[in-house]
């Protein structure tokens, strides 16, 4: 039996598989799952593309803040929005408080997972695309990873394995007889 002994926050452009990926280590590793655009959704009883429309760009983004805030430290997965990392102050409390993994993947896979970013409710400005946001937060996603995991085409549950692996190694994640607390 694992033990996860710190909150992991999985970061990533929208369609690099966190909320899948981060279902599959709750489910493995027995601990609470939060996706944070989920939360968003319960909270304001609404789509994020929805929320983005009828309430502006300043309201959602204020919206994901606060929901990255809301977070107490327990052991737990979190699978982050895209634009997450655009939130200096709750970047750094989650930087503090969790390991934060970026599962990097490359564009060309993200923009066949995306398909509509507006549908999706991918926050992008009137002028961007994929590539250009893509370009833009790369560099936040690098400075905000405690782990970088480059992903090509795995499996989520490939990925997911991946993660555990790199949990292990930085003993985030651990055998529970190691630590004497077995039945």
């Amino acid at each position: 039996m694992l033990l996860l002994k710190k909150m992991v926050v999985l970061i990533g452009m929208p369609g690099s598989g966190k909320s899948t990926v981060g279902r599959i280590l709750s489910q493995e590793l027995g601990v609470p799952f939060i996706d944070t655009d989920r939360l968003i959704i319960d909270r304001e009883g609404m789509p994020l593309a929805e929320i983005q429309t009828q309430k502006g760009m300043k309201y959602f983004m204020e919206a994901e803040e606060n929901a990255l805030l809301s977070m107490d430290d327990s052991p737990k997965i979190v699978a982050t929005g895209g634009s997450a990392i655009l939130h200096e102050h709750a970047m750094t409390y989650l930087t503090y408080v969790s390991k934060v993994v970026f599962l990097d993947t490359e564009l060309r896979t993200l923009t066949r997972r995306i398909g509509d970013p507006k549908r999706r409710g991918v926050v992008l400005g009137k002028t961007q695309t994929i590539p250009s946001v893509f370009f833009e937060r790369r560099p936040l996603y690098l400075r905000y990873a405690d782990i970088r995991l480059k992903v090509r085409h795995g499996r989520p549950k490939d990925v997911a394995e991946m993660v555990k692996k790199k949990l292990i190694e930085d003993g985030i994640l651990e055998n529970e007889e190691k630590d004497g607390k077995n039945g």
